[in-house]
This record gives structure tokens, sequence and C-alpha cells, in this order.
């Protein structure tokens, strides 16, 4: 093969199973502005089964609906029939079933959960994590926060309906208005001035809010992103910083 053309031979694939679309597509844009590329065989095979059918999350969760773990594991045998070397699925709210449809899998499953802490390894102070009402109430950041023993910082009634209603207003309008946006950012001052050591975004809708985060505590973690950045390193593919994956002007893709 023509040197030009080749890549490492040990290289992985990532299987992504996409329970949300946008949720999904937010991922792979994370993951692909993170690896250092020139030329498209740079990037890593990337599996995606984007299958809005699945039974919802949110309505098995709140409405006692069809649950859809296994749905989501029989997806990810069927990546890893595809050739996917690990699977991920890019949705907070999924990972409250986690053991559920990733236990006992053919090929290893990435926790979404997991990649977030292991960026707030070291962090000092309590941890507030902004996610939907669901993941609120199962306390799934809380309780893996605990477990590592990390400090974490509950929201009151008042700060998750500002939440709720920032990740409302950005799955209706692509953006928060400016009056949501002002009560974020008092929010997010109200954390600061709790002397708050990190901050989590665990819903995608949130990402846009990471660099007020940063601006306001030492640690801000948005979890598509740390999936992203640990599914490259299972790939044998060192993540670099964001923007790596921009194609610089004039260079030959195909």
């Amino acid at each position: 093969m023509n040197q030009e053309v080749d890549w490492p031979r040990e290289e992985g694939a990532i299987g992504v199973v996409g329970v949300a679309p946008w949720a999904t597509l937010d991922f792979l844009r994370a993951l692909y502005d993170l690896v250092p590329a020139t030329k498209d065989w740079h990037y890593p095979r990337v599996l995606a089964d984007i299958n809005t059918k699945l039974p919802s999350r949110g309505r098995h969760l709140e409405l006692g609906e069809r649950n859809p773990a296994p749905y989501i594991r029989e997806t990810i045998e069927e990546l890893a029939a595809q050739g996917a070397d690990c699977a991920v699925v890019p949705c907070n709210t999924a990972h409250i079933l986690f053991d559920q449809w990733s236990s006992g899998t053919s090929i290893p499953v990435l926790s979404i959960v997991d990649s977030v802490l292991d960026e707030l390894a070291g962090t000092q102070g309590p941890v507030a994590v902004l996610a939907s009402a669901s993941i609120a109430r199962f306390g799934l950041y809380e309780r893996a926060l605990e477990a590592r023993g990390m400090a974490f910082m509950g929201l009151s009634q008042a700060q998750q309906s500002v939440v709720n209603q920032a990740i409302a207003e950005v799955k209706i309008d692509g953006r928060a208005s400016a009056s949501c946006m002002e009560r974020v950012e008092s929010m997010l001052d109200e954390f600061a001035a709790r002397e708050a050591g990190g901050i989590v975004l665990g819903c995608t809708e949130l990402a846009g809010l990471l660099a007020a985060c940063k601006a306001r505590v030492p640690v801000a973690v948005e979890s598509n992103a740390a999936l992203a950045r640990r599914a490259l390193q299972f790939v044998g593919l060192p993540p670099g910083g964001a923007g790596c994956g921009s194609m610089p002007s004039g260079t030959i893709e195909e």
C-alpha cells in the first residue's frame, strides 16, 4: 500500500449507538474535532447506528413504558459483528440503565459517566452537575461522584428549573434565549460563590455553556467531549486539542 495513504493496522473502530440524533451528531463532531488530521484516513473508522425508533429512555423511566436496554444491547452486538472494537452510547439518560445494556457484551462499552469522572480526577471542591430532571432524580452523577470519594453540589429546585428551561429552549431553537442565559449565568455565579471545584455538563443541549462554566470554576467537563476523548484513546488515537480536526486550507482530503 502507498505509505501516503497508510494507517496503523492496530487502529480500532468505534461503534456508536445513536439513541438521540442530535446528541449523536454532537458526539461525532466532538470526536472528529479532536483528531489532528490532515487527510480523511487520519480519522478512525466509525460505525454509527442512529436509530430513533428505539424505545424512549425518558418514557421508560418516567412512565414505565418499554425498556430500551435490550434494544441498545442488540445494537451493540450488531456493531460488533460489523467490526466495531468498542461501543459508545452518547446519551446521559441512557446511562441510568448502563448496567442493563453493557454487561457481558462481546466488545467493551465505554461509559460516558466514567469518562467524565476520569477528567474530574483531582478536582478540589464539590462538583455541580447540570443535567436533565431524570438524571438529577435518579442521582446518576451524584452516586458516581460519591463512589469515587468526590463531593457533590446539589442544585436547588429553582436552579434545576433554570437548567430544564435551558435544555428545552436549545431543543426548540438551537440556543437559549437572552433572558434564560441571564438566569444561567446567575446560577453559575452562585456555584462559584459556593466554591464549586467543578461543573459537569451532563446534557448535550448544554454544551454551549462550557466557556461560561470554565470562566467561573477550575474544572468544567462536557460529557460528549469526554466520551469522545475516551473513545479515541481506546482505539489508539490520542486526542489532540479542540479544533484539531479542522482541515487546513489547500489540503487534499480524498
